[in-house]
């Protein structure tokens, strides 16, 4: 398949990801769902998981089986590769401001059946990962970066926020799973999850959420993240990155669960288990 390619592609559906790629080596996933990118129904499952599963099998088909089993390709530098993960780029406000929450609380399964799935393959994905975080990364949006190998960050103008206790969302399991897998320092966790801290660039690089800052707008972190992509793409070239991820986040990845029973419960649900539980024994 020839990219530029856009998901979803059906005659009557909005594009809301470009599949692209920057160097020969070195794909792109660029999100634009309106002005804020949230992370929809559609967004997950008609987008960026299509659009996941296209740029690894692009890089298997056409790059890493040629290159390995190529006798006259030694070091295997057919099969590099690396994967940019950014927001629109004619943009300079958002990353992604997560899940629309009214309409998450009529599709309790949305997030086990949806999301978590993107965040498993990224968590496995064969080839390095940066997020080119161009713009505010709120609750979900942040998750999404997290799950990236690398994070690039706007120097400006830009948080880092997990504010689900401002609007009375509770935590999904693969949330805390995945950053609890990612970070740990418990006093950073605290900070996230129970005081909603707004991250600045500069806070961010100093609890190590991000690997880098960069001054400029959306194509200054977006060149920043290329950079760095290029400096990364020849470590996939042997087959084994993906697998050695899968090892280091395995705790990860077997703590969120793709099952549609799993469902999050919000805080009526609790009051009323301790209504039924607790209370009568008082």
């Amino acid at each position: 398949m020839q990219l530029p390619v856009q998901f979803p592609s059906g005659p009557n559906e909005t594009p809301l990801v470009t599949v692209s790629k920057a160097h020969d080596h070195v794909w792109v996933i660029e999100l634009h769902n309106g002005a804020d990118n949230r992370l929809t129904e559609d967004m997950c499952v008609k987008a960026l998981r299509p659009a996941l599963i296209l740029v690894e099998t692009q890089w298997r088909d056409d790059h890493w089986r040629k290159a390995f089993y190529d006798k006259n390709d030694v070091e295997k530098k057919g099969a590099s590769g690396a994967l940019i993960l950014v927001a629109d780029r004619k943009q300079q406000k958002f990353f992604s401001n997560g899940f629309d929450f009214p309409k998450l609380l009529k599709k309790p399964h949305f997030i086990p059946n949806s999301f978590d799935p993107i965040i498993k393959h990224l968590l496995g994905f064969p080839i390095p990962v940066i997020a080119a975080i161009n713009g505010h990364a709120f609750a979900a949006g942040f998750m999404l970066a997290l799950a990236c190998d690398y994070r690039v960050m706007k120097s400006q103008k830009a948080w880092l926020s997990m504010n689900e206790i401002l609007f009375g969302g509770p935590i999904p399991r693969s949330f805390s799973t995945l950053f609890n897998g990612k970070c740990t320092d418990s006093t950073v966790v605290r900070k996230v999850f129970l005081e909603a801290h707004r991250f600045t660039a500069q806070e961010a690089l100093e609890a190590k959420l991000v690997d880098e800052i960069v001054q400029g707008d959306s194509e200054a972190v977006f060149q920043g993240a290329m950079n760095l992509a290029l400096r990364l793409s020849h470590l996939p070239r042997l087959g084994v990155y993906g697998l050695i991820k899968k090892e280091l986040y395995n705790r990860t990845l077997d703590g969120i669960t793709e099952n549609e029973l799993v469902r999050v419960a919000h805080a009526p649900e609790e009051d009323e288990e301790f209504q039924r539980k607790v209370k009568p024994r008082l």
